[in-house]
C-alpha cells in the first residue's frame, strides 16, 4: 500500500500544473441559468480556475469491491432491447432523435468517448511532458525530427491500431452503449500542407464499421481544428500559458486565420463526401470546445465572441449540407445555451446542440456539488428551450462512484444523449476511465523506437475499471427516455 502511495504522489507531483485539457482544465464559465430552472441552481463547469494536486488521486471513497455496486430492482427493471435497428439513420425530430431519417423509434444516445486515440493527452496516456512534447503536433515534429517523417506516422499508427481494437469494442456493446464520440484532429485527415492523405479514411471506416457492427452509432468529432480553436492540449496544439494567442483558428493575423478555417471547412468537405449516407455516423461534431479556458478572459464581448464562432458554424454547416443532406450537424455551446443561437435564426434543421461540464471542487461530492452541477447543466440546456436534440457530449463524476450512479441517472432520465469523458485512461486517474492502461511515462525525446514500439504497442492492454462500468451499463441499458 505504501508503494502504492508513493507511486501516486509521485504522479500527483509530475503533473501538477501540467493538467489542461478538455477532461483536466477548469472551465471558468457563466453560471447564470436562462429561463424558469426547474431544479436548484449550482454552479455549471468548473469554479476553480486552477485544478488542484488532489484532482488526480483516487479518493477513499471509490469502495474496493464493486460486486453488488449499484444494482436495484428498481431501476433495472426496465431493459432496452439491443437489438440493431435495420433502419438506423439517425435524424433530428423536435428535441429528439429518431432512425428511419427520423421517422422511426426514438434514440437516445447513451457511451463515452474514445479520447486519447487520435490525439493523446498526456495526462491521461502513455506518454510524458517533456520540455518540447506537450501535445500532439510535438508528437508528430519530434518524432519527425528524430527519425524521420515515414517512420514517425509508422508509429503513430501502430499506437492507434492497439489504443482501441475489436475487443474494445464487443466491451462498449457489452456494457450496452450505443455511441461513441470519436475525437479527431485535422492532422488525421491532411499532412503538414493541408493535403489529404491517400489512405486517410481506411481508420475512420474501419472504426465506424466495427462500431456498426455492434449496434454503435458514432460521433466524428472535429477536436482539434487548423490553428486550434482554444490553444490547449487537447486541439493538438499547447499554448501553455498564451492559449488565446495559440487559437489562431480565431485569432491573431487575418490571412492565417481565414487559411486555417478555409482548410477547416475543406476536411469537413471531405468528411461529409466521405460519409454522406453512412447509417452509422450519428453526425458530426463541428468544433470541440471553441475558446474554451479562456471563454471568459478575453476581454471581448459575448456578443462578438458569438458571432464569430457563429459565423464559423454556419459557413461549415452550409459546406457540409452542399454535399450531405442527411446527417445531424452537431454544434457545441462554451458553455451555456445561450452561447448557442435559436437554430431558426440561420435556417439550421437537423442540428443538435452539445454541452459540455466538469466541476473541480469537491472531487469527492462530499458537499454534493457534483449532482448540484449537473441539476444546473440540465436546468441551463432545459432553459434554452431549442426545438432540437441536446447532447452532454463530456463529463465526468470525479473520484465517488454514489456520485456517478446519481449523476449519469439524471442526465439520463432527464431525456439528453449522453458521452463520458474517457473509454481509456492510465490507471492513476482512478475514475475518469473505463478501462486503465499501464503508465509507461514514454518520453519521446529519449526514447529509443523499441521503446516506444513497446509502450505504444502495450495499450491494448487494460484492465476493467468494473464499478464504474457497471453503473453506465445500468443506464445504458435501460429504456430511452424523451427529452421534453
Amino acid at each position: 500500500m505504501r508503494k502504492k502511495t508513493f507511486a501516486l504522489l509521485a504522479v500527483i507531483t509530475m503533473l501538477a500544473g501540467l493538467f489542461a485539457g478538455c477532461a483536466k482544465t477548469a472551465e471558468v464559465q457563466d453560471n447564470t441559468a436562462i429561463g424558469t430552472p426547474t431544479e436548484s441552481p449550482a454552479p455549471t463547469g468548473a469554479a476553480d480556475p486552477t485544478p488542484t494536486p488532489g484532482g488526480f488521486r483516487v479518493g477513499s471513497q471509490v469502495p474496493d469491491s464493486f460486486e453488488n455496486y449499484g444494482q436495484t430492482s428498481e431501476e433495472n427493471y426496465m431493459e432496452r432491447d439491443l437489438t440493431i435497428s435495420e433502419k438506423p439513420f439517425l435524424k433530428a425530430a423536435g428535441k429528439v432523435l429518431r432512425d428511419d431519417f427520423g421517422n422511426g423509434e426514438l434514440v437516445q444516445l447513451k457511451g463515452t468517448n474514445v479520447g486519447g486515440y487520435l490525439l493523446q493527452e498526456f495526462w491521461m496516456t502513455v506518454g510524458a511532458y517533456t520540455a518540447n512534447v506537450t501535445a500532439e503536433e510535438d508528437v508528430y515534429r519530434v518524432l519527425t525530427e528524430r527519425f524521420g517523417k515515414d517512420e514517425a506516422m509508422r508509429l503513430v499508427k501502430l499506437y492507434q491500431e492497439n489504443f482501441f481494437t475489436e475487443e474494445d469494442f464487443d466491451y462498449c456493446r457489452e456494457l450496452g452503449m450505443n455511441c461513441l464520440r470519436l475525437p479527431f484532429w485535422y492532422r488525421n485527415i491532411v499532412d503538414e500542407n493541408g493535403e489529404p492523405y491517400e489512405d486517410w479514411f481506411e481508420l475512420f471506416d474501419r472504426f465506424v464499421e466495427n462500431a456498426g457492427k455492434r449496434g454503435i452509432y458514432v460521433i466524428l468529432d472535429m477536436h482539434g481544428a487548423p490553428g486550434s480553436q482554444n490553444g490547449s492540449d487537447h486541439s493538438g496544439k499547447d499554448g501553455h500559458d498564451e492559449k488565446m494567442a495559440a487559437s489562431e483558428f480565431f485569432f491573431g493575423d487575418e490571412a492565417v486565420v481565414k487559411a486555417n478555417q478555409e482548410l477547416y471547412y475543406k476536411i469537413w468537405e471531405i468528411v461529409a463526401e466521405h460519409f454522406n449516407g453512412n447509417p452509422w455516423v450519428a453526425g458530426y461534431d463541428l468544433l470541440n470546445e471553441p475558446y474554451c479556458t479562456f471563454r471568459y478572459n478575453t476581454g471581448l464581448p459575448d456578443s462578438e465572441l458569438h458571432e464569430i464562432l457563429w459565423t464559423v458554424y454556419d459557413e461549415a454547416y452550409k459546406r457540409i449540407r452542399a454535399i450531405d443532406p442527411d446527417h445531424v450537424i452537431i454544434m457545441e455551446a462554451t458553455w451555456n445555451a445561450s452561447d448557442l443561437p435559436a437554430p431558426e435564426r440561420h435556417g439550421w434543421e437537423n442540428v443538435m446542440y452539445q454541452y459540455h461540464t466538469y466541476l473541480y471542487d469537491d472531487y469527492d461530492n462530499a458537499k454534493g456539488r457534483q449532482i448540484a452541477n449537473l441539476r444546473s447543466r440540465i436546468s441551463n440546456t432545459r432553459g434554452g428551450n431549442y426545438n432540437v436534440p441536446s447532447l452532454l457530449g463530456e463529463f465526468a463524476l470525479f473520484n465517488a462512484l454514489t456520485a456517478w450512479d446519481e449523476g449519469v441517472k439524471l442526465v439520463n432520465n432527464s431525456g439528453m444523449s449522453w458521452t463520458t469523458w474517457t473509454y481509456k485512461t492510465i490507471a492513476s486517474v482512478g475514475n475518469w476511465g473505463l478501462k486503465h492502461t499501464k503508465d509507461y511515462n514514454l518520453n519521446l525525446e529519449t526514447a529509443d523506437i523499441t521503446q516506444i514500439e513497446n509502450a505504444w504497442t502495450k495499450v491494448r492492454e487494460a484492465s476493467d475499471n468494473t464499478g464504474l462500468a457497471k453503473i453506465l451499463s445500468k443506464y445504458c441499458k435501460q429504456v430511452y427516455v424523451e427529452m421534453k
